[in-house]
């Protein structure tokens, strides 16, 4: 990481600006512009303060460019990063994990002194020239804040002295700047920059350091230097017992852990108390402000062990309800006469509340250190101001009008708002399984999770702007069963939504429903008959998902279902989850299309016979139909229910007799359906009892959270011992409690009977819920492989089960398992067998949003926002007592307005580029191509052309990496949605050509109107396009711009075949970075 020149950052920021309307990679749209009537502009130290927030002291802080994308989206409060007299420090990387509540290794400048000052200096300039050039009204309004640490003798050495003197007074090193950027901006003498950049300072110290010292330090700044000052307290002050007491039991941070001499070494809360009596008495005495900023990271043991080292430093949402606890006891301690700076755990949504409690200003890292980047900060002044206007509000001293009755109840609600509780961010980062590429890697997360590939985004734009006819059509692209789906799939897809990294997963279920239900069918045109027949086995989703991929391609397709009806599992969800009548329409698609659908047919020989009756393939696609058993006495008799059994007889309209208390046996989907449907039929509460916690049940929280809603009771860690009979009749059921071990591989906890701990659970009827089991008897004389437990082995690729032409899947091959999964099942089947039988597989092409340059900036600027998920409305719990449906459909505006929460990240991604504080990753576009790459091999020392390799492109969006810019932190790697690093997999471009010798590694350098890649150790250089002229260590090549050769020549002898891709990926990128600031084709 170097600096980079005043000049060079200014050519950046205004040739980007020309060329694509943004700012270091923000669009020009998430700006935020002064105005002279915001209710939240102030005054701070004697200076105008344009707004109360800004980003704290630490990465954002450190660059220039850092500084000045802060102060465009809105900080006006710019903490600068913490410098002291050790400043060549080795810090471990990587250094910041954000994944949820942040941690960091990272606590001082990387830069030198004189570097840092130099940056400070340079993002003051720059912050003046900006606000001119931009045409914003009225002064910046800026203040900067310096932060320093960490002990009395290092802040008073000279080098420590000269940086502050630097700050107090730039003036000439001010002037010095303009005259260097008036050839690029003219216009910068005529600015009036005051030399005074600094007045105000927060002192930093480190864990453990003696309160005399701090005093002593406090004194130096107020007495000697005469600076506004405010000391950051440590969260330890609350004391142990408190701290864990709020991270543990309130919050649910129960694997956090913090050693004893945390809290033993640091500033006790007595101490400190008079300790800041006494400095704000001196600093009352010379006119200066005195506060405190609120508070510190808070150290601990790392037990995620995904940074480096034995500790760690803890910010982000954990932090937010310690700072709150804190202070509201300091605000009581000096009866609100305790000027605070607030950072811990800030963002759009607690900052009106922050200030409403009465702190000055508010800071953060960790919440820009996310998607959306510096860009949140708008979003925090559009949420203040709004809150403000709510609150009729016309100042900030108005919005802290009753601060301490709003402190005391900010305090209270911050440990029971369960957003900062651990269990809100239950489904982790979201991430496909892929590895990074070095181009072409934006892809949707919600999409690579959906074992359909459903198309997410593009049906989401298509009802965001009111198209439901093409919404629906993109859902039947690739699912065969969107009304089943979009009523009661489990929507895995939302635990990989980008919105997890804000509040909430889209309603992406939902969407599909509103598709589904206002979307007119499409007319499906399948393709001429073949003359090939398929039987398919079953009439579930995986059978129905196969007959209509089939019957598009044109197949004859017979599906025997044993039972009267078709749908399989879907067909005996309750009502109040699905009507019939969309499990009608998604049935009537496949038999529209010409599939003979035979209801009440078993099959009651193996498959290999149907081949023998004229059928080219077979597809076994029957469930598992039965009930799993619990293996306990007494368990066969009157009064014990199989759930799959219980649920089909009541969906048949069967009167099926409960008695009053009813225990469900069981912890997943259909445990939760049975239960509720028991419900219903006793007019009463049931009780779901379950051998694990809560937590590890599989059940879908929607599901189990409905459950609850309606009144029933789970049990958790028992497991059923006996059924206790009398007369016959159920009574009771006998359970045992268990104790969880370790985690297994699926992640939950194995199990163990306590012994002696049974007990009885009176009940009357037990349903059994514990899972399913095959029923398949007509594959006796099979040849298909099988399971122990009788399930089907089969090819992963294609779904193949034997050497004959019969295919299987769904949950007789997985177990128990999704409905869409069973759907996937059904489209790999019959795939593989067009394929095998030479039949073209007719798949509908999804018609995609084409995003406009306007279009991906507003989806950028879609990213800075937090934007609440509107809520799917449902029958109140007193009104479930019947058949109705739970769930209703979302409004046509409601529904607008959620799919345009989606950001669409099948189009674009850019996370890179947001998280980055340092902005080395940045977006580039250049044209998608389709090259054949020649491969060449050497013939007597006569270079030939012996074949071609395929270079594809498909994108327009690329990313590329500047590592200059770049400390390593690792935080681009976090939020990536592939499994990789884009500071180490995306192209790596060198500005300084001597880094780039030296460095020695994989990069880029862009110099003399050409590009020079090195790797492996080896270089090669490439100019063009018309022709691109290539050469290595063994080639040189001139060739046409779509890379066909004109001239080959060796250098030496080829060990084997050559491939000239190296060259095609520096065209790429060359053509890419013309005329950006990266190839010196900025201004001046």
């Amino acid at each position: 990481m170097r600096p980079l020149p005043a000049e060079t950052l200014l050519s950046w920021a205004l040739d980007e600006l020309d060329r694509a309307g943004a700012i270091y990679g923000i669009p020009r749209e998430a700006f935020w512009v002064p105005a002279p009537d915001v209710p939240y502009r102030s005054d701070l130290f004697g200076h105008p303060l344009g707004t109360p927030v800004g980003p704290a002291a630490g990465p954002h802080t450190q660059l220039a460019q850092n500084i000045v994308a802060a102060w465009l989206c809105g900080g006006r409060f710019i903490e600068l990063k913490t410098v002291q007299i050790m400043d060549e420090l080795d810090i471990p990387r990587p250094c910041i994990d954000m994944e949820d509540e942040g941690y960091n290794v990272e606590w001082s400048q990387e830069l030198r002194l004189d570097q840092s000052a130099g940056e400070y200096v340079k993002a003051w300039v720059l912050v003046h020239v900006l606000h001119r050039h931009l045409g914003f009204p009225g002064q910046v309004e800026t203040v900067f804040n310096m932060s320093v640490g960490y002990n009395l003798d290092g802040i008073r050495s000279g080098r420590m002295t000269a940086f502050m003197d630097r700050l107090t007074d730039a003036a000439d090193e001010i002037a010095e700047l303009q005259k260097c950027l008036r050839a690029q901006f003219p216009r910068v003498a005529e600015i009036e920059i005051p030399g005074r950049i600094a007045d105000s300072v927060t002192l930093s110290t480190m864990h453990g350091c003696p309160p005399d010292e701090i005093e002593k330090i406090g004194r130096y700044l107020l007495e000697e230097r005469g600076v506004h000052t405010y000391i950051k307290l440590n969260p330890t002050l609350l004391g142990k017992d408190e701290v864990l007491g709020i991270l543990h039991h309130a919050l649910g941070f129960r694997e956090i852990e913090i050693p004893n001499q945390v809290f033993d070494h640091d500033l006790q809360y007595d101490r400190a108390v008079a300790l800041l009596r006494e400095l704000r008495a001196v600093a009352r005495e010379r006119g200066l402000a005195f506060g405190v900023k609120l508070s510190n990271t808070l150290a601990m043991a790392n037990h995620k062990r995904y940074l480096p080292g034995d500790e760690v430093y803890m910010s982000g949402r954990a932090l937010y309800p310690i700072t709150m606890t804190l202070f509201h006891r300091l605000e009581e301690e000096f009866a609100g006469d305790l000027p605070v700076s607030f950072a811990g755990g800030a963002d759009s949504v607690n900052v009106a509340t922050v200030l409403a409690c009465g702190a000055q200003t508010v800071t953060a890292a960790s919440d820009l250190l996310k998607p959306g980047g510096y860009g949140r900060l708008r979003d925090w002044l559009t949420k203040l101001g709004a809150a403000m206007e709510r609150r009729g509000a016309r100042n900030l001293a108005e919005l802290a009008a009753d601060r301490r009755r709003a402190l005391a109840q900010a305090a209270a609600d911050a440990t029971s708002d369960p957003r900062y509780h651990k269990a809100a961010f239950p489904h982790g980062l979201p991430k496909t399984e892929r590895s990074l590429t070095a181009f072409d890697c934006i892809a949707a997360p919600c999409v690579e999770k959906c074992p359909i590939g459903q198309d997410v985004p593009e049906y989401a734009w298509a009802i965001a702007h009111g198209d439901l006819d093409q919404a629906l059509a993109v859902v039947l692209a690739r699912n065969p069963l969107p009304g089943i789906l979009g009523y009661i799939c489990t929507h895995v897809c939302e635990t990989r939504c980008t919105r997890n990294t804000y509040e909430e997963p889209v309603a992406i279920r939902a969407l599909k429903r509103v598709a589904f239900d206002g979307g007119r069918e499409p007319e499906l045109r399948p393709a001429p008959p073949t003359g090939r027949r398929v039987a398919v086995i079953g009439g579930g989703p995986a059978g129905l998902s196969a007959a209509y991929f089939l019957a598009l391609s044109g197949v004859g397709v017979t599906v025997f279902e044993a039972g009267d009806q078709l749908g399989g599992m879907p067909a005996l969800a309750p009502a109040f989850r699905i009507p019939q009548a969309v499990i009608d329409r998604d049935v009537g698609r496949v038999r529209n299309l010409g599939v003979e659908l035979r209801p009440r047919s078993p099959v009651r020989e193996a498959p290999e016979r149907l081949l023998e009756q004229g059928f080219d393939a077979v597809f076994v696609a029957v469930g598992l139909p039965a009930d799993a058993r619990l293996g306990i006495p007494r368990e066969d008799g009157p009064g014990v229910f199989g759930a799959v059994d219980f649920l089909r007889r009541v969906r048949r309209g069967e009167a099926v007799a409960v008695g009053p208390r009813v225990v469900v046996v069981g912890g997943g989907n259909v445990a939760m359906d049975a239960a509720r449907t028991a419900a219903r039929l006793a007019g009463r509460p049931v009780t779901v009892a379950y051998r694990r916690s809560r937590a590890e049940m599989p059940a879908d929280r929607d599901e189990l959270e409905e459950l609850l809603l309606e009144g029933n009771e789970v049990l958790e860690q028992v497991a059923p011992v006996e059924i206790v009979r009398r007369d016959g009749r159920v009574v009771t059921l006998r359970l045992v409690r268990t104790e969880l071990g370790p985690p297994g591989e699926d992640g939950r906890r194995a199990f163990a009977a306590v012994p002696g701990s049974e007990f009885d659970l009176p009940a009357d009827t037990v349903i059994v819920a514990v899972g399913q089991r095959a029923d398949a008897p007509f594959l006796g004389g099979s040849r298909i492989a099988r399971t122990a437990d009788g399930r089907i082995r089969v090819d992963a690729a294609t779904g193949r089960a034997s050497a004959d032409p019969v295919y299987a899947g769904g949950d007789l091959v997985r177990g128990a398992a999704t409905i869409v999964a069973a759907c996937a099942d059904g489209r790999r089947a019959a795939e593989a067998i067009c394929r095998d039988l030479g039949v073209p597989f007719r798949s509908i092409p999804v018609p995609g949003a084409v995003l406009s340059p306007a279009g991906i900036r507003a989806v950028k600027v879609a990213r800075t926002q937090r934007e609440g998920r509107c809520a799917t409305p449902t029958l109140p719990a007193d009104r479930r007592g019947g058949w109705d449906l739970v769930e209703a459909p979302l409004t046509p505006d409601a529904a607008r307005a959620e799919a345009l929460r989606c950001l669409q990240c099948s189009s674009v991604c850019d996370k890179c580029v947001e998280v980055c504080p340092n902005r080395a990753n940045f977006a580039w576009t250049v044209e998608p191509v389709r090259w054949a790459v020649p491969v060449v091999a050497d013939r007597g020392g006569t270079p030939v052309v012996v074949g071609e390799e395929p270079f594809v492109l498909a994108q327009g969006r690329q990313i590329a990496h500047v590592v200059d810019l770049c400390n390593e932190c690792g935080n681009c790697g976090t939020f990536c949605v592939h499994q990789g690093r884009p500071f180490l997999d995306k192209p790596r471009l060198y500005l300084d050509p001597h880094e780039f010798r030296r460095a020695g590694g994989p990069g880029f350098h862009v110099a003399g109107g050409g590009i020079v890649m090195r790797q492996d150790g080896r270089e090669a250089r490439l100019s063009g396009p018309d022709p691109w002229a290539y050469e290595d260590d063994e080639i040189v090549a001139v060739l046409d711009r779509v890379f066909r050769p004109r001239e080959l020549r060796l250098k030496r002898a080829l060990k084997g075949p050559k491939s000239l891709r190296p060259a095609a990926e520096m065209a790429i990128l060359l053509t890419g970075l013309e005329g950006t600031v990266w190839v010196g084709g900025c201004r001046g």
